[in-house]
């Protein structure tokens, strides 16, 4: 038996035990005692077919079922969410619709079924239909949660900003108050579409707001900096930078070469470099994240750096076997120097073609820093990866 056929044989017989009881309740049911459950007889129609593997006949017939006897609401909910379950959600609008239209329902089936309706409509990326009846569930007891989560879905599907914080931010006061990471999210968003039409002034509002939202907003934090170093406040942009780095080591190969821009424009480079051997001083383990970030820049060139790649290649042994490879070419001339050299070339090749960030929710991985998983679509999960895949040029 199929799943489909297993679900709608265990929702009817579920249907039909409620509609029994509520003949029994209403006295609609006496008069048919001679059925075994108080239903229409083409109930048993449809379970012959179901139970011998004919799902879309079956269908059919409680389909009929359902117009002859429209007191039996139940089963018109169940047809609804199979159609949907199918993919047919032209069909389960239509039931559902039916539903809502009824004029003599008691007031839980009625939310109920304008909920089974937005979903036919978020289902079938009818979005703006969708909204409007999420919208009106939102204002029903016992619907207010799930129906704001909803059009959160809908608003950051859409790019809503404005709208997905007025809607986070009443679901925080059904669900309880607290940070906020989503939120900021929304107005680091409005800040990117503010510096897209050149309103510094309007991005650095949002920036301020999602501060507000969640004070250990990376993204905020990085965004700033930028903004910062596009100004020449080059102090800033650095003690921006420098924050970013303690909230999160893990995004050294974003924050250290943008920091080094920096220090550089100020004309301090040697600034960098005390920076660098502090941190390497106060955490031994960022000297692996110190050597990722100068190979795939391409740009460092003090002497921290130096020995944070050379312990970096000494560490592995596939790139260990490569300097004895090339000494031949070193007893030419050749300087130890310049075979690391070679290598971190190489190794830049490498990280061209290897996945940069992963999502630590899915694991969905790319080149690209995404805020919001293409995948999942959580918030602030994807980190860089600050390792070579050597196998990722084999295909």
């Amino acid at each position: 038996m199929t799943p489909d056929s297993v679900v709608l044989l265990a929702l009817l017989f579920a249907a039909a035990g409620a509609g029994w009881f509520f003949a029994r309740l209403t006295g609609r049911g006496r008069a048919r005692v001679s059925s075994p459950v108080g239903v229409h007889p083409e109930y048993f129609e449809g379970l012959d077919f179901l139970l011998n593997e004919e799902p879309d006949k079956a269908i059919e017939v409680f389909r009929r079922m359902a117009d002859v006897d429209p007191e039996t609401v139940e089963t018109h909910f169940l047809l609804g969410n199979l159609f949907r379950r199918r993919g047919e959600v032209d069909r389960a609008i239509l039931i559902h619709q039916n539903i809502c239209e009824r004029g003599d329902l008691p007031r839980a089936q009625r939310n109920r079924a304008l909920k089974e309706l937005a979903d036919d409509y978020l289902k079938a990326g009818l979005f703006d239909r969708a909204e409007d009846m999420f919208k009106r569930l939102s204002e029903k007891a016992g619907y207010e949660q799930t129906a704001l989560e909803q059009l959160v879905r809908i608003y950051e599907q859409e790019r809503e900003w404005e709208q997905a914080i007025a809607a986070r931010n009443r679901l925080a006061s059904v669900s309880g108050p607290g940070v906020s990471p989503e939120v900021a999210h929304y107005y680091c968003e409005l800040a990117e579409q503010a510096i897209g039409h050149g309103d510094r002034e309007k991005a650095l509002d949002c920036l301020r707001r999602a501060r507000d939202a969640d004070r250990e907003s990376l993204r905020g934090t990085l965004m700033r900096a930028r903004l910062a170093s596009e100004e020449g406040d080059h102090k800033l942009s650095v003690r921006l930078y420098r924050n970013a780095l303690s909230r999160d080591p893990a995004f050294a190969a974003i924050v250290l070469p943008l920091m080094r821009r920096s220090y550089q424009a100020m004309g301090d480079l040697q600034g960098f470099t005390d920076l660098l051997s502090a941190l390497v001083e106060a955490q031994p383990r960022a000297k692996s994240g110190i050597a990722y970030a100068a190979i795939v820049d391409g740009e460092f060139d003090d002497p921290v750096t130096a020995d944070c790649v050379d312990e970096f290649i000494n560490a592995n042994p596939l790139l260990t076997d490569l300097l004895e490879i090339l000494r031949p070419s070193r007893a030419d001339g050749d300087t130890r120097h310049e075979s690391v050299r070679r290598i971190t070339r190489a190794l830049q090749r490498l990280a061209r073609r290897s996945p940069t960030y992963r999502c630590h929710t899915c694991g969905f991985s790319g080149q690209m820093l995404f805020w919001q998983c293409p995948t999942c679509k959580s918030w602030g999960s994807s980190r860089p990866l600050a390792r070579f895949q050597f196998d990722a040029s084999i295909s």
